[in-house]
């Protein structure tokens, strides 16, 4: 639930949410080279509210073949771009969107197919950042959920529009009152974390001081 999947260019769900029908796609449709040793990463997950499944893979091929692959398994319907060492390759089609994400590793190409639908009828319509506390004029930036049946759990960022000390004050108030009890409080100039428990439910709130005073707040909700 970290690094490049929370990342996705929000312009890229845009054009699937704009371009797509209401249908959706498995990994039996998306096309995978001989030798791709594959591993699921994600078998059910909600990333602002769209359907993603991830699976990771390895090969042998190097990352000019496998960009050849693609370019030729989705002509005409395929972009390629970077994301610092990462690169990707998208295609978009009338059911969802595809994405790779490949680099170099240790001899080999490593990354991660990502398979991404259109909403149904009940995620459009859920609030992004619903299930964990959020000050009111905070804004949701991501809201990723790991629906995965042998765990539950969430990943939410929000930009807070005052300083880290106004953010810390608001949990540290709100949170007591819904129930939760402080297993941990770490505090320094530019940061800060708090974790909390409640049944088997834990939820960490780590902040971020950022320029003009605003506040950068990431909440990760798990069952234990």
């Amino acid at each position: 639930m970290k690094t490049m999947i929370e990342r996705l260019p929000a312009i890229l769900l845009f054009a699937l949410l704009s371009q797509v029908a209401q249908a959706d796609c498995d990994f039996d449709d998306f096309p995978t080279q001989d030798g791709m040793q594959l591993a699921t990463v994600a078998e059910a997950m909600q990333w602002n509210n769209l359907p993603m499944s991830v699976k990771g893979f390895r090969t042998e091929a190097p990352v000019e073949v496998l960009r050849g692959f693609y370019a030729e398994r989705w002509e005409g319907a395929v972009d390629f771009t970077e994301f610092g060492a990462w690169q990707q390759i998208l295609h978009i089609n009338d059911d969802c969107m595809m994405m790779v994400q490949l680099r170099s590793a240790e001899g080999q190409t490593q990354g991660r197919l990502m398979l991404v639908n259109p909403p149904d009828e009940e995620g459009s319509s859920r609030p992004l950042g619903g299930g964990v506390p959020m000050p009111p004029d905070a804004v949701v930036v991501t809201d990723m959920q790991n629906q995965d049946s042998y765990r539950d759990g969430q990943l939410v960022m929000l930009l807070y529009p005052d300083g880290l000390d106004a953010a810390t004050r608001w949990y540290e108030t709100e949170m007591v009152r819904s129930g939760w009890q402080l297993n941990r409080r770490q505090y320094s100039q530019n940061n800060a974390t708090l974790i909390y428990g409640k049944g088997r439910e834990q939820l960490s709130v780590v902040f971020l001081r950022t320029a003009g005073e605003q506040t950068q707040i990431l909440l990760n909700r798990v069952d234990r």
